[in-house]
């Protein structure tokens, strides 16, 4: 890996580990460290300590010569996950207080697993965020074009603020019907509190707008997005300006940058709490549409296996999808743009239970032993059994060189754990039991791997695997073969992707506006589209992100725009998101090459044959009802100067007799036992080299695990090509 001459550092905030990354005058080290929940700043200066040390450097040698700080995180998931939120309040219109706990239609099964969604004994809406005692409604009313139909009662809104301070809120949402139309009324409302309780003093109450946060109609999904980024706003203030202050203090002058939900970076201190929800996951699936490049795969299935968590997401004609409509935070429907991913809970920390209420079944998951104590093996004072105990049982983890040998394992305490949880409740033996934990969340992972690309219409035989994650390497072969996927791609820095990932992204953002414009009239064939307002609101869209770039310190003139559109046909209920063929439209050319784009993405999306030709009706095209835009999506990138791969020379096929460190007894599901297996030092595997399996690749931070049957190749990259035999 080389990059220019830039000096960095990426860090990535996981669940059970924080990983970083770090480039210092051409040379680049990484270093994990247990995610430290009580203060996240001393996890994340402990694994910085660790990488920098490599360079025989202190923090406070390197940090001011650091140019920049790359950060990504799950930490508002995480805080979402334990509702450790700020006591908030909802100041909406008068009459439509109970929206949010109505919710839609289906939102009882919202963020739940097809699993738990047919469990009707059990299922029910999640607790809300904000109770109804603390759910106001302030007399005014806007119509749908923003007009105003009642002016705001400011007596009204005095009153139910004093009601609202006496119950102790730390904070006001404020959300009104048509508020993304026409804000006057939201703006008036969040000038009233500010009179009443200013900034200087201590009753000060932090007021989020929704048609600040999100822009766009559909009152239930704009006003839980606001609560949402309310609700994880303080705690996430709080944490990560520990991490900001320890920065600081240590020499470091430059921005930080954070990863958000569509795949870029953004400034820190100008990033709403919300659009960092998936940070983590969404960094690995944005960099390795990077890495893919590489290797002109246009089809990749990212899955990043940790210790908490399995996350997977899918690159197809090289382009990320995102869930454009309607995505779920944890059990609320949102309006928030980002990158489409699964997470389940399968990770090397993943307890195994015997399930007596089912009849004795083995189950693996969700819960995690996590980095404290964790699994039985770490001898922190885990007692239950785990993925990670089954691979030391098993043989596949060396307790002696887990994480280079940083970390002893006591293989006893895994077998002790086995036994007594799972094995003998069972009549198994402890080297049985451990290959059923071991088999069963391959199997999981495997599954949810085949369900995510053919319930989308892909075939997973025209895909890749991406495989990293601490736990990635270790398990990759076993959940690519219950996929029916015969390739796999693993990195020399699996452990550490996230972090690393984020050294490949741009600083991106993105600007909304929910606006109907008629493309297509009902019943008429040609195009009646106003192109002037169609332009304005473009303009608009720039403006904003020409005044955020300039706020941010970069250089307007380098912004590159791209725009998108959400558009249906009349009377549908969902639209199609398409990307624009220009940024603004000059001609009925360029009005019927949109409606032309729209048409062949619209074909692809329900698998049908859309003809595009205007002339005649196309087939399964339903030009009743006329064709509208109802959604512009500005997307501004700001190109940074990214790390690019060189290629090595090409070295023999056979390893040298030097990265052979032994054998030892592996268990082999193929062989049905333990076999002698030769075990590999990697760092002193060479591009080129090639090894059959079975066979053990032991890397400081992962392991390699590469069954009968499977093959093993550096590539000209330095990075791992795991492939099945046919």
């Amino acid at each position: 890996m080389n990059s220019v001459k830039t000096n960095s550092i990426d860090i990535d905030i996981g669940g059970t580990f924080t990983d970083c990354s770090v480039q210092f005058n051409g040379r680049r080290a990484s270093a994990k460290s247990p995610t430290t929940h009580y203060n996240l700043s001393v996890g994340f200066m402990r694994a910085l300590e660790k990488a920098i040390g490599q360079f025989n450097l202190g923090a406070d040698t390197l940090l001011p010569q650091t140019d920049i700080v790359r950060y990504s995180t799950t930490l508002a998931m995480n805080k979402l996950l334990e509702r450790k939120g700020s006591k908030l309040s909802l100041m909406t219109t008068v009459g439509f207080e109970d929206s949010v706990l109505i919710g839609k239609g289906a939102q009882w099964t919202d963020g739940l697993s097809r699993q738990e969604a047919r469990n009707l004994a059990l299922v029910a809406k999640p607790e809300p965020l904000i109770p109804r005692e603390r759910i106001v409604g302030i007399k005014e009313r806007m119509d749908h074009k923003g007009n105003i139909l009642r002016p705001l009662d400011e007596n009204d809104v005095h009153k139910k603020l004093h009601s609202l301070v006496d119950q102790g809120v730390r904070g006001v949402v404020v959300s009104l019907l048509w508020g993304h139309k026409n804000p006057s009324h939201e703006i008036r409302i969040r000038e009233i509190i500010a009179e009443e309780y200013p900034e200087a003093t201590l009753g000060f109450l932090p007021v989020v707008l929704s048609h600040e946060v999100m822009p766009k109609k559909f009152e239930y999904q704009r006003t839980m997005t606001a609560i949402l980024n309310a609700y994880l706003r303080e705690s996430m203030i709080e944490d990560l300006g520990d991490i900001r202050k320890e920065l600081r203090e240590m020499g470091y002058r430059h921005s930080i940058l954070i990863v958000h939900n569509m795949g870029g970076m953004a400034e820190l201190m100008k990033t709403t709490a919300v659009e960092t929800y998936n940070g983590g996951p969404v960094a690995g699936i944005a960099g390795s549409l990077e890495i893919a490049k590489l290797y002109g795969s246009a089809n990749v299935i990212t899955t990043d296996m940790g210790g908490t968590s399995y996350d997977v997401g899918i690159i197809s004609d090289n382009r990320t999808p995102y869930s454009e409509n309607n995505p779920v935070i944890d059990r609320w429907m949102v309006h928030t743009a980002m990158i489409e991913s699964k997470s389940v809970g399968a990770g090397g920390g993943s307890i195994a239970v015997i399930n007596q209420a089912l009849g004795g079944k083995l189950e693996v998951g969700p819960r995690s032993a996590g980095a404290m104590p964790g699994p039985a093996c770490y001898n922190f004072g885990g007692t239950e059994p785990t993925v990670t105990d089954a691979d030391v049982v098993l043989g596949y983890i060396n307790p002696d060189f887990f994480h280079g040998g940083r970390i002893q394992l006591e293989c006893s305490l895994a077998l002790k754990a086995i036994q007594e949880k799972i094995a003998a409740p069972q009549g198994w033996e402890v080297e049985e039991a451990a290959a059923k934990i071991r088999k069963l969340v391959d199997g999981n992972m495997g599954n949810i791997l085949f369900k995510e690309t053919v319930l989308k219409g892909y075939d997973p035989r025209e895909f890749i695997i991406f495989s990293f994650g601490g736990a990635g390497p270790t398990h990759c072969c076993g959940y690519a073969q219950a996929s029916q996927i015969r390739r796999v791609v693993a990195f020399p820095f699996s452990p550490i992707f996230c972090a690393f990932s984020a050294s490949l992204l741009d600083i991106r953002h993105i600007h909304e506006r929910s606006q109907k414009l008629i493309v297509l009239k009902p019943d008429i064939e040609e195009p009646v589209l106003d192109l002037e307002q169609f332009n304005q609101l473009v303009k608009k869209l720039i403006q904003q992100a020409v005044e955020t770039a300039q706020a941010e310190g970069l250089q307007t003139d380098k912004l590159v725009f791209s725009l998108e559109l959400d558009m249906k046909h009349g009377r549908q209920l969902h639209v199609n998101r398409i990307k624009s063929p220009k940024l603004l439209l000059q001609s009925a050319k360029d009005v019927h090459k949109l409606l032309e784009t729209f048409f062949q993405e619209y074909g692809k999306a329900f698998r049908r044959e859309a003809n595009l030709t205007l002339t005649f009706r196309p087939p399964d095209i339903y030009l009743e009802g006329g064709v509208s835009i109802e959604n512009f999506i500005l997307h501004t990138v700001y190109p940074l100067k990214n790390i690019h791969f060189p290629k090595f020379p090409i070295h023999s096929s056979k390893p040298a007799t030097s990265a052979k460190k032994g054998n030892r007894p592996v268990y082999w599901e193929e062989e049905k036992g333990f076999v002698n297996t030769p075990i590999y030092c990697y760092p002193d595997l060479k591009c080129g080299n090639i090894i059959d399996g079975p066979a053990v690749i032991e890397a400081d931070d992962t392991t390699f695990v590469l069954p009968p049957k499977w093959i093993f190749k550096i590539d000209e990259y330095m990075n791992n090509l795991i492939e099945r035999e046919d």
